[in-house]
């Protein structure tokens, strides 16, 4: 059954217009309360095979922070997501943060496709495992949108086929690959303030790129998760502090 509802936040202000998804897809507010941020759990995107399609519109000077409440699940045989946004002038959208584990001979799909209007912005983490299992393929396309600009069209594959498993290509035999997208005309820190989190250290490392100084893509590559999931938490922290420092006057 396809849901289609507007999700509200403090002071019932509607922040998530037109909200659709089909079972078991499921958009709720969390508990969590932030000075800024309203928080959603995402729940449901690793329990069918079927594809999963969510598409909604974050409303206009709303801050939203998505939690995959199932981003640490071994992935199913067959899993499909296509992820469509809107965001409008002066909101953000920070989806915090996805994890895929692939199974065996799984076969991973998604393609993420948001539009950011005029001051709108974006944030988006993810961590992939790939050397839990063999025989799979995961494939991924970032697609972002301002307007009728592309920002970014970034298509991923990892194929973890016996001939593959030793050498991912660019990932060369690094297990694990996370990114961070933050997307903002006017990003609210310098970015020499973000290289200074990125450590170099042994088997790990990381890099950043600029998106036409409209945003920037920061990607690891790692044989210490724990360490990768540190420093991606880090990043996404001091996101939150300069994000917060800059919006709580809107609130």
């Amino acid at each position: 059954m396809e849901s289609n509802k507007q999700l509200q936040a403090r002071f019932q202000k509607v922040n998530l217009l037109d909200y659709k998804g089909e079972q078991p897809l499921k958009i709720e507010k969390a508990d969590q309360s932030h000075r800024v941020f309203t928080t959603y759990n995402i729940d449901g995107l690793n329990q069918t095979e079927e594809q999963v399609t969510v598409d909604f519109t974050v409303k206009k000077a709303s801050n939203i922070k998505l939690l995959d409440e199932g981003s640490d699940q071994t992935a199913l045989q067959k899993q499909s997501l296509q992820f469509n946004c809107n965001i409008e002038e002066e909101a953000l959208l920070l989806f915090d943060k996805r994890e895929i584990i692939p199974n065996k001979a799984s076969l991973i799909n998604q393609h993420i496709k948001v539009n950011v209007t005029k001051d709108a912005e974006f944030v988006w983490a993810e961590i992939v495992h790939l050397d839990q299992v063999s025989d799979y393929h995961y494939s991924s396309l970032m697609e972002i949108w301002s307007e009728e600009q592309c920002l970014a069209y970034d298509p991923v594959q990892f194929d973890g086929s016996e001939k593959m498993l030793a050498h991912h290509g660019m990932t060369e035999s690094f297990p694990y690959v996370a990114s961070v997208w933050y997307i903002s005309p006017n990003p609210p820190f310098d970015e020499w303030d973000v290289q200074q989190r990125l450590s170099q250290a042994k088997n790990h490392r990381a890099g950043m790129t600029d998106i036409d100084g409209k945003g920037i893509l920061i990607r690891w590559l790692s044989t210490d998760l724990t360490l990768l999931k540190q420093e991606v938490d880090d990043v996404l922290t001091f996101f939150d502090e300069k994000i917060t420092e800059l919006r709580k006057w809107r609130v």
